[in-house]
């Protein structure tokens, strides 16, 4: 009897044992590879359909692979691991030759080259309205917005309009670039510019470029101007204690040597979730633009003071050291690119509400928006892009892009219909024979009405920044 008991403890021991090896290999994570859609119906919106996908078993995975079914030229799209996360949002853009309904069929491959059962979403078509292409004429200086006012005489750009600013003599602000511009309030502009000099700054023909005192790596000026049909009207600045000069607002420490914190450059502005953020890039050294870091401050009265946000921070070789900030729809849409004028534009969203939550950021993989993984985000379109800027303009139902192109020397356009593309080949909306030293171009929001299209361009040479406006047309 002893010996039945013991044999039987034995057996029960081994099987305990057999169950708790299974226990631990599942601890481990492996995992069967399985794919679950939110949904298994959508319609398309506006030419788009989305569903959020969860892949079980991620630690597994090499890739995700796409198809629509019955396709005979045979359409698949394959996501690497790298580029997806355990759950993201996935968008198909409605093809106009695409079936009034159609599939998607979704199946995950490990590395083991298993895969999972196939999960097929039926995508109803809906209605996708085919729009034209979008153009520009009538290239015009408008004004100068900064400085004084020397316009037309040894190499400077003529103006349509002299608004004299004054801004060299009460903000201080004789030289300086950029001109990042954002609504604060309706009818209230903010425009954030780069390295600013004083008073005393005056156009170097031999060495154009700053030059002169009071050197801020960054000052705030404001306008309350609405029809900018005659010029831009500056109607005051983020002053300093003495009353007298605008202050820096984005803190750079002015170490020249090119091994610390030379200075701070804004990129772009928007208003989010009731407050004002500036995203900016950190200088290290300026032979390459290398930077130590890219963050943002915060206004929470409307542009008086300032703060740095110090859980929001991109490295220095981050496709978002330099990014065009576009609120749409209750996310806050960033088209970025490494720092510099060499690189090719990348997009990520997230929440107006989570602008200072880096994890809740999405990128765009292609095919879909992963959270929380920005070396997921892959290239628009194969150009390099500059200091740029971007905007959803309503009356035309069209994303627009601008940016500096340094190889065509040009302002370049490209118009969308949707964000994450297919985008338009480049137009040159700005010739840099024509504008000597051109760089930068950021778009007034007072351009998303009518069809005159308002941006503020930098030149180098008087090292200042000036309103220009083309007029849009549907072709």
């Amino acid at each position: 009897m002893r010996r039945k008991y013991i044999v039987l403890l034995a057996s029960l021991l081994m099987t305990w044992g057999l169950a708790s090896c299974e226990k631990s290999d599942s601890d481990d994570g492996n995992l069967t590879l399985n794919v679950r859609l939110s949904k298994s119906e959508v319609t398309a919106d506006n030419g788009k359909a989305s569903v959020e996908v969860t892949i079980d078993g991620f630690a597994q995975l090499a890739y995700l692979e796409i198809k629509k079914t019955g396709d005979t030229k045979g359409m698949t799209e394959k996501y690497m691991k790298a580029s997806l996360s355990e759950k993201y949002i996935y968008e198909y853009t409605v093809k106009e030759n695409d079936d009034a309904r159609f599939t998607l069929e979704f199946v995950a491959v490990g590395s083991d080259n298993k895969s999972s059962e196939a999960v097929q979403l039926m995508v109803n078509r809906g209605t996708v309205n085919v729009s034209k292409a979008l153009a520009f004429t009538n290239l015009k200086c408008v004004s100068r917005v900064t400085g004084a006012e020397v316009n037309g005489v040894n190499g400077l750009p003529a103006v349509e309009f002299e608004v004299n600013n004054r801004t060299n003599e009460l903000y201080n602000v004789g030289g300086t670039d950029l001109g990042i511009v954002w609504e604060l309030q309706p009818g209230r502009y903010g425009l954030f510019f780069g390295d600013t000099f004083g008073s005393d700054f005056y156009p170097n023909f031999v060495n154009p470029g700053p030059n002169g005192g009071s050197w801020r790596s960054n000052v705030l000026l404001f306008s309350e101007d609405t029809n900018l049909s005659d010029g831009l009207v500056i109607n005051g600045a983020a002053m300093d204690e003495s009353g007298k000069s605008a202050r820096e607002i984005c803190y750079g420490g002015k170490d020249g040597s090119g091994n610390g914190d030379w200075t701070s450059i804004p990129t772009a502005a928007i208003r989010a979730n009731g407050a004002d953020y500036v995203h900016y890039m950190n200088i290290r050294n300026w032979a390459g633009w290398v930077t130590n870091y890219s963050s943002l401050y915060k206004s929470v009265d409307n542009g008086v003071t300032w703060k740095r946000c110090q859980d929001v921070k991109f490295g220095s070789m981050s496709n978002f050291g330099q990014v065009g900030y576009f609120k749409k729809d209750g996310y806050v849409y960033m088209v970025g690119t490494i720092t510099g004028r060499d690189n090719k534009p990348h997009l990520a969203r997230f929440r107006e509400e989570d602008i200072e939550n880096q994890a809740e950021y999405e990128f765009w993989n292609g095919g879909g928006w992963v959270k929380d993984n920005e070396e997921a985000a892959v290239p628009l379109f194969d150009d390099i892009a500059g200091e740029l800027s971007v905007a959803y303009h309503p009356e035309f139902n069209k994303w627009i892009l601008l940016y500096f192109n340094g190889l065509r020397y040009e302002i370049s356009f490209r118009a969308a219909d949707h964000i994450t593309g297919p985008w338009s080949e480049p137009a040159k909306i700005v010739d840099g024979w024509q504008y000597a030293q051109l760089y930068g171009s950021y778009i007034h929001p007072l351009s998303l009405k009518g069809d005159t299209f308002y941006f503020i361009m930098s030149m180098w040479l008087p090292y200042n920044s000036y309103l220009m406006s083309v007029e849009l047309f549907s072709k």
